[in-house]
């Protein structure tokens, strides 16, 4: 059955993947291969503007390769990569709580697999930014994955690697900042706990990881970008941190917390999971706490470049705050188990009914821009495409759960219609006037 629950999440993912266009950056970015071009355009970038270097070459290298079927290979990495993820938040949540064989052998069952699964997808504010567009998936579900790894051999003590996890470590922790620097803080602390216990401290595991976070933040292009930048107060800047936290809290918790409120309220065993396991107790709170010194760490940043996706891995830390209670949850009658069960095939019919539709509309909406531009190819013209918005609000950009979308607009310079134009291979593009 846990195979089977991992088997329909990554088709589901898979499919979401291949069918989601590419958006605004992805574009930005196929350009015809150049190997060299591509190595002296991120040099450029890690110098003047941003210092997530592999991110950005990575990048390039999957859409510029994209007559190589790279976007297709992409899309089945990335499918496995965020079943990696959901397996990181299963394993995190497991067995905190001792009950014997005959108990621990359901810690990992298709239910708590696919409650964590719906959980990665509907508490993150833009699942479609960081998990289905190419450019947001290498940027942030890529490390978040990879740090959450880290994460796991903190927690159960397993950091002594060799030359080969050094590098994966170094590697991933110059993917992301905020959440690079976290992790370097929490690796630090664990190294001088293990010290103090007199403990074999993993010193190459925790430099490989600063040594990331240092290639990443002392970059010369992040501080070349912070000159141009809009330069806000302390006050601003606590005022955007303050909504960025408080929109992580919607109504697409409500199933979760109702799933949850089944499994403890007016149960007689509730109130004694806490004592038979501080360790439950002591891994909630640790988690509740990353995810709010992550916020917290947000106010390093200008409110400017706080883009909805930059909350993602504290969303994943809930996440898991949440898969702990679950997957620990009392032992329950069988009228809750069953009525636990009705309301996660409940939620799985509803997350299909939600995201299909959506899902294969914008598809639609691309294609149909792919499909008026391309003709217009052999003669380098200007085009002029349908003008199509997205939301009550009708915004060209729009990013929100299962959807992500940028739309074309009148104004033929701005950056999506000029990377569009340039990797279709017309003079301009823009849309119809309002």
């Amino acid at each position: 059955m846990e195979l089977g629950a991992f088997g329909a999440i990554f088709a589901f993912v898979l499919w979401a993947n291949l069918i989601t266009p590419l958006w605004a950056d992805d574009y930005c970015r196929s350009i015809p291969f150049d190997i060299r071009n591509t190595f002296h355009i991120v040099y450029g970038n890690y110098f003047y503007w941003t210092g997530r270097y592999f991110t950005t070459l990575i990048t390039f290298f999957f859409m510029e390769m994209k007559d190589y079927h790279s976007i297709f290979l992409f899309d089945i990495l990335n499918s496995i990569i965020f079943c990696c993820l959901v397996f990181n938040c299963c394993k995190i949540s497991e067995n905190l709580i001792p009950r014997g064989v005959k108990h621990d052998e359901d810690r990992v069952s298709a239910i708590n697999i696919l409650f964590i699964f719906l959980a990665l997808w509907w508490i993150p504010r833009d699942i479609a930014e960081v998990a289905l567009w190419k450019t947001g998936s290498i940027g942030y579900l890529w490390p978040v994955t990879g740090e959450l790894w880290i994460l796991r051999q903190v927690l159960a003590k397993r950091t002594h690697y060799g030359l080969a996890a050094c590098c994966f470590v170094f590697f991933i922790s110059t993917f992301l900042e905020p959440l690079s620097l976290l992790m370097s803080i929490v690796l630090v602390c664990y190294g001088i706990g293990s010290y103090r216990r007199r403990a074999a401290v993993p010193w190459g595991f925790i430099a490989a990881h600063m040594l990331g976070t240092a290639f990443l933040w002392l970059a010369p292009g992040n501080y070349v970008r912070a000159r141009v930048m809009e330069h806000d107060t302390v006050l601003h800047r606590l005022d955007g941190l303050f909504g960025n936290f408080g929109s992580l809290f919607d109504l697409y918790w409500l199933p979760f917390i109702a799933i949850l409120l089944i499994c403890y309220v007016s149960s007689r065993k509730a109130g004694h999971v806490g004592r038979r396991s501080p360790e439950l107790s002591g891994k909630v709170g640790f988690f509740i706490g990353l995810a709010l010194i992550y916020m917290a760490g947000l106010l390093l940043f200008p409110r400017s470049s706080l883009a909805a996706r930059v909350s993602f891995p504290a969303s994943v830390y809930i996440v898991c705050v949440l898969g702990m209670l679950f997957v620990n949850r009392p032992d329950m009658t069988m009228a809750r188990v069953m009525a636990v069960r009705v309301g996660i095939f409940g939620m799985v019919i509803w997350h299909m009914w939600i995201c299909v539709p959506d899902l294969v509309y914008l598809a639609r909406i691309s294609r149909t821009w792919v499909d008026l531009t391309t003709p217009h190819s052999k003669n380098y013209d200007d085009v002029t495409l349908p003008r199509v918005t997205m939301g009550s609000r009708h915004k060209l950009l729009y990013v929100h759960k299962d959807i992500i979308f940028v739309g074309i607009s009148p104004d033929p310079h701005s950056m999506m219609n000029v990377c569009f134009a340039r990797a279709l291979g017309v003079k301009s593009v823009h849309s119809e006037a309002e």
